[in-house]
């Protein structure tokens, strides 16, 4: 069974496993810059008071994590086996939920154009894409 909830600094040990797991790839596509998370980046993560971050658990292990910024942007990482289970749109969902509980007037989302998955999410959720070569653009009220 799937878990959505809030992150806190409970879990640091697994969000930095959860970062430990994804590729080069995925990290570039998390932070669109290559390099291995820190735990001081975690840390941000969990307790800077621009964001909330929610995490998907199974089974005691995180297999993804959503931020959801004050400006509206929200990111979003699904651990690789974990894929393709709708996940991702689930942890979305939350951010979307979360984004009107505070009244904010739209959810956006910078990706790559490679980023299948991310866009495939976007048209599921009902957001307005705009792509061009270097990234897509989505946005929505929430």
């Amino acid at each position: 069974m799937l878990e959505i909830r809030r992150a806190s600094m409970d879990d640091l040990t697994h969000l930095m496993d959860l970062y430990s797991s994804l590729t080069d790839e995925d990290l570039y596509m998390r932070f669109f810059v290559y390099h291995k998370v820190s735990e001081e980046e975690v840390r941000r993560i969990l307790t800077q008071e621009d964001h909330i971050t929610i995490l998907a658990c199974r089974d005691g292990k995180v297999v993804g994590e959503g931020s959801l910024y004050d400006n509206g942007e929200f990111s979003l990482v699904v651990r690789r086996e974990h894929r393709r289970l709708g996940i991702g749109t689930r942890i979305v969902s939350s951010l979307i939920s979360l984004a009107k509980e505070k009244g904010l007037p739209r959810v956006i989302f910078y990706t790559l154009p490679n980023n299948y998955p991310m866009i495939a999410i976007g048209r599921k959720l009902g957001f307005s894409l705009k792509f061009d070569d270097e990234e897509v653009v989505g946005s929505r009220a929430p």
